[in-house]
């Protein structure tokens, strides 16, 4: 555990001065004059601690969804920042290895707040209890360890090209060309989260300017939290050979021979040649909805600002807008249009086919996300099969925008032209899309929620 040097008083790290300030004397350190001041705490020490390859904090365990936290003064943590729950059993000292590298926050607290903020006043549907003061206060810093690559490839590559020359007759003829160029590529600073719990879409959604990063300095932790990782550090080598070998056959195909040789698809095969582990900052906040069955997530970067979270739709403030929409809609419709008994059950399939196709793409969402297909850290660490789907009742989903088809369908292909049934099987119809469109606010809110963990395995059953 970090002590300020003059009265052992706890220590926080001001992300404003970016100095450590001691609570207690106020006494102001730079974290790289701070170092040499500071001891670790213990009485026997292995060669590995003496020449300071470890780091030292208070490791707490959420006795709900067993995620593990480590914190770097007396402050007990009080509530888990993936689950939100109250009850943290403290367990005891833990020591990890030293990550090679350290971004420090950048941005604070209050900032943060305020970042989150705008970014939820931008959704028209938001829930009301996202937008509570004690509910954002609940912002945590915490240091997410990643892995940075580092990718290369030097040497010559060959790559096929083809241009057309003439047509003689019944056929085109075209020149074959291998074209060979010389390559001398070095990518640094792809990066990916090694917590399996931390989604990789957030991930994705905040990146980090690895060429600000410091050489680790434990000092910048006082304040903030940890976690650990639970993912092997080459579970993203495929995933970043393929971003740095894409961005170096973008610039391939600039050069001007692969164009005039007909060589669109140039490759160039990078691999990784180091991976070092690094501590970036991030603020994260877990949100229970009103009901307290259900956790959403928001984050936001440490070193930039950004967010990324998950906002469910409050269906009262969605059906007001829709109805408010719907009734200038129709206004317009029926201003520029005669509106016949046919016209409008033409209308209620057309709503009805869009509202089929996206309860359609939304329960495909729905089943990757059951089984983690698309976030690597979590199927690595679980060993989860990412081919296999998770089976999602559909009918519940899809019987509603059927019916609201099938009904206009057998009134026009009847031939009846009784204006009242006409308009009596559109408003049916219409009726069963409104409920179909209920169906896909209930399945947005199923995508940006989760159920709250039960301590089945570390980080928490999300299924």
């Amino acid at each position: 555990m970090i002590k300020c040097p003059n009265c052992t008083g706890e220590l926080d790290f001001n992300v404003k001065d970016k100095e450590i300030k001691c609570s207690y004397c106020g006494s102001t350190f730079k974290p790289s004059e701070l170092k040499a001041k500071v001891k670790m705490s213990g009485e026997k020490k292995t060669v590995e601690e003496k020449n300071g390859q470890f780091f030292e904090g208070k490791s707490y365990t959420c006795s709900q969804c067993g995620a593990v936290l480590m914190t770097f003064d007396e402050t007990a943590i009080t509530f888990c920042s993936y689950c939100g729950s109250q009850a943290m059993i403290e367990s005891k000292m833990m020591k990890q290895n030293n990550p090679d590298f350290i971004i420090p926050f950048q941005v604070d607290k209050e900032k943060c707040i305020e970042n989150y903020k705008k970014k939820i006043s931008r959704s028209l549907f938001v829930p009301a209890y996202m937008k509570k003061d004690t509910v954002v206060e609940k912002f945590r810093g915490i240091f997410i360890p990643y892995c940075i690559y580092t990718l290369e490839y030097h040497g010559n590559t060959s790559n096929n090209g083809s241009k057309f020359t003439h047509s003689s007759g019944n056929y085109d003829y075209y020149d074959d060309y291998a074209i060979k160029v010389y390559v001398d590529a070095k990518y640094e600073g792809v990066s990916y989260d090694l917590i399996s719990k931390y989604y990789d879409k957030f991930s994705y959604a905040i990146p980090y300017n690895t060429k600000e990063k410091l050489d680790f300095n434990p000092n910048y932790l006082v304040g903030f939290y940890a976690d650990t990782r639970d993912v092997p550090e080459a579970a993203y080598d495929s995933e970043a050979r393929e971003v740095s070998r894409g961005d170096a056959n973008k610039k391939l195909r600039k050069v001007r021979e692969y164009s005039k040789y007909g060589c669109h698809s140039p490759v160039v095969g990078l691999d990784v040649t180091e991976r070092k582990i690094g501590m970036f900052p991030v603020y994260f906040l877990a949100i229970r909805d009103k009901a307290n069955k259900n956790v959403s997530y928001a984050v936001v970067n440490g070193q930039t600002g950004e967010v990324a979270a998950d906002i469910p739709i409050d269906f009262k403030k969605y059906i007001i807008f829709s109805l408010i929409l719907s009734i200038a809609v129709f206004l317009g419709i029926d201003y520029m249009f005669v509106l016949t008994p046919n016209g409008v059950c033409i209308l209620t399939i057309l709503f009805a086919i869009i509202s089929l196709i996206f309860n359609i793409i939304q329960i495909n969402k729905i089943s990757d996300r059951a089984t983690h297909a698309s976030d690597i850290g979590y199927t690595v660490a679980n060993k989860i099969n990412k081919r296999k789907k998770e089976k999602i009742n559909s009918g519940p989903y899809i019987w509603k925008p059927i019916i609201s088809m099938i009904i206009p369908l057998f009134v026009l292909f009847a031939g009846i032209i009784d204006d009242e049934i006409l308009y009596g099987a559109a408003l049916i119809g219409l009726a069963f899309v409104v409920l179909s469109f209920k169906d896909l606010v209930k399945e947005h809110n199923i995508l940006v929620s989760n159920k709250l963990p039960q301590l089945e395995k570390r980080g928490g059953d999300e299924k």
